[in-house]
């Protein structure tokens, strides 16, 4: 009995002492990265931890008040928020009438819809390039939104479909029997119960459109340029500005950072639809 105890006991501190490896490797980046902000630039390749050294916000101040990059961290919120809203309005209708409507080659339509996503965006590069230059879309914010809309849509119905599913027709059904349309039932009804998934699919949406790079650095260049296309001009031909290439990346990562965390309670609740399931 102590034998297996014994064993017991040493396999859980094995398992938390591989968490605690796993958890410290993968803050070390962020740690990294928070610290350094914090550095004057003499002491950027010190090994000094944050403490041992005399912090300073020179980095922040010559980023906020010295740099156009509050200006591109407005674009990036303008075009994440747009792109999410009208994403998650058409997604939502789409899956839902991938969940609900009898659609003829229901699935045919649905895996055709996925395969935007399944390729690389490098594909999609030089086709879109074209397109955005023949309709003069180029470094405009309703071009980049567009193109983040088509790249988000399949996930949005991918994931809009999934939380339909989980709520019984029957509860619509009700609701069009008491005088509600379809439409009317989707908003009233389906819609509120599917609002834990539908937040966090928005969520999800708001940090992939926010960390997108390699479509902006291609479709924009000064008007609609985005704050993570304006990180590479800290990078220098003689000369790397780490100190204000690690305060400008650590204000951009705040910002999704907070929207998730304001926002985890529903993104819990969204993400476990349908776990539990009645036998």
């Amino acid at each position: 009995m102590n034998k297996s105890l014994l064993v017991k006991n040493l396999s859980e501190m094995a398992i938390y002492g591989c968490l605690l490896l796993y958890m410290i490797v993968a803050i070390f980046p962020l740690f990294w990265l928070v610290t350094t902000s914090f550095k004057p630039p003499l002491e950027v390749f010190s090994t000094e931890p944050l403490g041992l050294f005399v912090p300073t916000l020179e980095n922040y101040n010559r980023v906020l008040f010295n740099d156009p990059f509050p200006r591109y961290m407005l674009n990036s919120a303008i075009i994440s928020i747009c792109t999410v809203l009208v994403t998650l309005v058409i997604g939502s209708l789409g899956g839902y009438a991938f969940a609900r409507l009898p659609v003829r080659n229901k699935e045919s339509w649905f895996l055709t819809i996925l395969s935007t996503r399944m390729a690389p965006p490098v594909a999609f590069a030089v086709p879109l390039y074209l397109l955005m230059v023949r309709f003069g879309l180029i470094d405009s914010h309703a071009g980049i939104i567009a193109v983040y809309i088509f790249m988000n849509l399949a996930l949005c119905v991918w994931l809009t479909r999934g939380f339909f599913e989980e709520i019984p027709p029957e509860v619509e059904e009700a609701a069009m029997v008491d005088g509600c349309t379809r439409f009317g039932s989707f908003v009233r009804i389906t819609v509120p119960l599917a609002k834990g998934g539908l937040i966090a699919t928005a969520v999800l949406m708001f940090i992939i459109t926010w960390n997108e790079f390699f479509l902006a650095s291609i479709l924009t260049q000064h008007t609609a340029k985005t704050f993570t296309v304006h990180l590479t001009s800290f990078f220098g031909s003689r000369r790397i500005l780490w100190g204000e290439l690690a305060a400008a990346s650590t204000l951009g990562s705040l910002v999704p950072i907070i929207f998730a965390i304001a926002m985890r309670r529903y993104m819990i609740r969204g993400f476990t639809m349908g776990l539990v399931k009645e036998k």
